[in-house]
């Protein structure tokens, strides 16, 4: 008895030796990216929105892109606090609670009847969206350091997916039925699968006998250039925020935010209400960007990669992806304001606004997974959640908070998109000048001595 007692102790032993060794980084981006999916959906799909909204409530369009703005104010603010107590609370946990809360909150806001219950209950939505990019993406970042790029691609690749397919979704749901039916199908898509998506997540290999993809080489190349370099190299987030690299990474991206959500939020109504086009046209050629941004997403993180292990400079070959990303993303607002204006012939022609979201779409998937790599590297994987949870603070918050409300503010004021894509445009060339200046902290600069 005694005997086979032993021997299944010892079979059990194996057991969890195996499942320790077993990479479980690949089925963390999977479940990264279910979740960054059924999230994106709702961000996706706002741009469908506006004009339905205004068209069946007869509520201005300042105060229903006012919504989006507080949306991403909420996003913003938690996307920051998740950061703080994800690691008591544990990422299954939070991604659960923040899932069920981002999912009541759209039911809630199907029953808005004044602009206030809509404000206060997408305000709900934004709270429970708080969780699900800078603590994913952190999370995600925590498992590689070889293959970053790709994880984050794919990751990120997700929200393109979702992009792509939820405005879809969205504009035949409020064709046939109600922009409220809509809200409510997406609030119980949305609790469903997060919630399970939820289960498979785990915050960092180290909580399950596990180290990240390609750290003994990393520590290996580390300790061959003198032998001092012991540890990871990581920058404490109470250092961080007293320096310029925290700062930099958070004018970068309020930037881009800010220029990215005054056109991606009002691009569907600036083509039809604008330029004559049909809605349902302008929704598949906008769908083109989620497209094109999945792809892109994708293949930049292997090209990122590449262009790391070839320059032994990952910074220098994130900054360079950054630079052209927001340089084409700059052109694209300017090719809106007058290559789609000057040739959309009372909407009847539609071969510029395709244009637009193909290359728009392809400067947009180089942009958003080279920023989080951006960060992860600049500041290390250790206390990485809680400094990209306050750069998304400012970033979100501030800059796609403020983006759509004004977007749509300037839309009333002067009938016209016009000045404020010329807003888009310069923001875009401002994070450009934002990214040439961020420079990683050496170890001495942080630590004093080599640590």
């Amino acid at each position: 008895m005694s005997e086979n007692i032993s021997k299944i102790d010892n079979i059990n032993d194996v057991n969890e030796i195996s499942e320790k060794s077993k990479f479980s980084g690949w089925s963390v981006v999977t479940a990264a990216m279910v979740i960054v999916f059924l999230h994106m959906m709702i961000r996706g799909s706002f741009a469908t929105l506006i004009q339905g909204m205004v068209a069946s409530t007869g509520w201005s369009t300042g105060a229903v892109s006012a919504g989006n703005s507080i949306f991403m104010a909420m996003y913003g603010l938690f996307a920051f606090l998740a950061g703080t107590y994800i690691n008591k609370l544990g990422c299954r946990m939070t991604y659960t609670v923040h899932g069920i809360v981002m999912g009541i909150g759209l039911i809630l806001c199907s029953f808005s009847e004044e602009p206030w219950q809509y404000w206060l209950s997408y305000a709900i939505v934004g709270i429970g969206s708080g969780a699900f990019w800078a603590p994913v993406t952190s999370m995600v970042r925590q498992w590689f350091i070889d293959k970053l790029g790709l994880a984050m691609g794919l990751t990120t690749g997700a929200s393109g997916a979702s992009m792509f397919l939820g405005p879809l979704v969205s504009m035949l749901i409020i064709s046939n039925m109600s922009w409220q039916v809509m809200m409510k199908v997406f609030g119980v898509v949305l609790i469903i699968g997060i919630v399970i998506g939820a289960q498979f997540t785990k915050m960092r290999p180290e909580d399950i006998g596990q180290r990240p993809l390609g750290y003994e080489a990393f520590m290996a190349k580390m300790k061959s250039g003198g032998g001092k370099q012991q540890e990871e190299f990581y920058v404490p987030f109470k250092w961080a925020i007293r320096h310029k690299v925290f700062w930099m990474l958070s004018a970068l991206w309020f930037c881009s935010n800010f220029a990215e959500f005054i056109v991606f939020s009002h691009a569907i109504n600036y083509v039809s209400k604008d330029l004559g086009y049909d809605k349902i046209a302008a929704t598949y050629i906008y769908c083109l960007i989620g497209f094109f941004f999945t792809i892109f997403a994708i293949a930049i993180g292997n090209i990122v990669d590449n262009l790391s292990k070839k320059t032994g400079d990952p910074m220098k070959a994130r900054k360079n992806v950054l630079t052209f990303a927001y340089l084409l993303a700059a052109g694209m607002a300017l090719w809106l304001n007058y290559g789609v204006r000057l040739t959309a012939d009372g909407g009847a022609s539609h071969w510029a606004f395709v244009v637009y979201a193909v290359l728009f779409g392809i400067g947009f998937g180089c942009y958003i997974p080279s920023v989080a790599g951006l960060v992860g590297l600049a500041v290390g994987r250790k206390e990485m959640p809680p400094a990209w949870g306050l750069i998304s603070l400012i970033g979100m918050a501030g800059g796609a908070g403020l983006g759509p409300y004004i977007a749509g503010a300037f839309r009333d004021a002067t009938g016209s998109y016009f000045v404020s894509i010329w807003l888009s445009t310069i923001f875009y060339i401002l994070a450009v000048v934002f990214v040439n200046l961020v420079q990683q902290p050496s170890r001495e600069q942080v630590w004093g001595t080599a640590k």
